[in-house]
């Protein structure tokens, strides 16, 4: 019996719902949700499609940009809302609709007649895809106690850069096979199966007033509108708003609470995210187009050679959520954004040699401190929020990802064409990050 339909039996009619304990299979609910989130990370099988996009339309290197631009804008904007409304109506609702829209937006994709066609396209899939993980890292951590954070979102982190890693090397077979549009096409049926597969996952709410343990609970049967009414937490978001949702007496509470703006380190953090995955974006930007000038290199040996840094970002996922206990979450920000900078500068002095080998391990140790750095932000993150504003905290960790995503795809676009270099570029990427990392080391309590 799913979780939703536990909660219905336990009210009898006319009776007050009640809320049901923990859900009785997280892990089945975790693997939902961890498959789900792939079809954000796995569009790193675009960045292999770079080259053939822009011999199929006629592109300068620059005017690529668009195909990134376009889809992280919109994914931002869906993401940071949309995680919101989850915290209120349902976290598993809004999953579900994400998914719904994602197997319409990567089908419709691949069929681009134009360029122009393409970038509508493409800010249709960040629509969705923003969609679809908003509430990701709420459901994730929200089907467990509250002691296992970290190692949830350990596994979280790790799956999102699995999907990292094997984007690259489904899109060099991809784009052999069946040209750009195949790096479009191949999300559609990982979309569906995640809808066949929903019954598996509960539909967990944050903890309120009165809660023994503080950990998830399945949410009550709907009554009327959009859900059922639950009293919200005195505090950070009590605050009700002008007009009350007639459907419900659970106020809407705001798109962002303002206490935690108040603090320092809850400000800093965001602009650490930023930077880290601006610099870091640089991999996914340029080392494609480096690699094209390697002798003999083929789209599938490149790809498969770019998988390494987000090869590197899993690596650092699994390491952070082992380390619960040794290492802080500042320990594991600060150290994952050194070790960051020190992959980009190694990777920028071994692009000229010709050497895979070499080349692997530079951009695997790239990844490896993206991916713990990600862990600790993510669990800083959603520490310094309330569990029921957990969709909100998730969608901030993505949005400021994207962020410096999009500011990287713009600005390390234009470094390069200044400098007229690759290598420049990304070394150029690397010593700033270092730079700001040290900074950050010796000026923050």
């Amino acid at each position: 019996m799913s979780g939703d339909a536990s909660a219905r039996a336990g009210a009898g009619a006319g009776a007050e719902p009640r809320q049901a304990g923990r859900a009785r299979h997280p892990w089945l609910g975790l693997f939902v949700v961890c498959t789900g989130a792939l079809v954000g990370p796995l569009d790193t099988a675009v960045n292999v499609a770079f080259p053939a996009v822009t011999d199929a339309f006629g592109l300068a290197l620059r005017d690529i940009q668009w195909i990134v631009i376009a889809f992280v804008v919109a994914q931002s904007g869906f993401t940071i809302v949309f995680g919101r409304l989850g915290d209120v109506y349902g976290h598993r609702r809004i999953f579900a609709i994400g998914m719904f829209a994602c197997v319409l937006a990567h089908f419709a994709a691949g069929f681009a007649p134009d360029y122009r066609s393409l970038v509508a396209l493409r800010v249709f899939q960040g629509v969705a895809v923003g969609i679809a993980v908003a509430c990701g890292p709420a459901l994730a951590t929200l089907l467990f106690a509250p002691q296992d954070k970290r190692r949830v979102l350990g596994i979280y982190v790790t799956t999102f850069s699995l999907g990292l890693a094997i984007g690259p090397l489904l899109g060099g077979v991809l784009v052999q096979w069946l040209g750009w549009p195949g790096v479009f096409w191949f999300r559609a049926p990982l979309a569906l199966l995640v809808l066949a597969l929903l019954p598996l996952l509960a539909d967990v709410r944050a903890p309120r007033d009165g809660d023994g343990d503080g950990g998830a609970h399945v949410a009550p049967p709907v009554r009327s509108g959009l859900n059922g009414a639950l009293p919200v937490r005195a505090g950070l978001n009590a605050a009700p708003p002008a007009t009350p949702d007639p459907g419900s007496t659970r106020p809407m509470p705001p798109l962002v609470p303002l206490e935690p703006l108040r603090s320092p380190r809850f400000v800093a953090l965001p602009l650490d995210s930023v930077i880290v995955n601006l610099a870091c974006f640089a991999i996914l930007l340029l080392v494609p187009y480096a690699l094209a000038r390697w002798p003999d290199q083929s789209i599938a040996a490149s790809g498969a050679l770019l998988a390494l840094f987000p090869g590197g970002s899993l690596a650092g996922g699994l390491l952070a959520g082992q380390a619960v206990r040794r290492l802080s979450s500042a320990q594991l920000v600060r150290g994952g954004m050194l070790i960051a900078a020190l992959g980009l500068l190694l990777t920028a002095a071994l692009l000229p040699s010709g050497s895979a080998v070499a080349l692997g391990a530079a951009l695997f140790a790239t990844g490896l401190g993206l991916g713990l750095f990600q862990v600790g932000y993510m669990d800083t993150t959603t520490s310094m929020l309330p569990p029921q504003d957990r969709g909100l905290a998730g969608a901030l960790v993505t949005v400021t990802r994207l962020l410096g995503i999009v500011l990287g795809v713009t600005g390390i676009g234009a470094l390069h064409e200044a400098l007229g270099s690759f290598e420049q570029a990304i070394a150029a990427m690397g010593a700033g990050l270092l730079a700001f990392g040290v900074l950050a080391v010796f000026t923050r309590r």
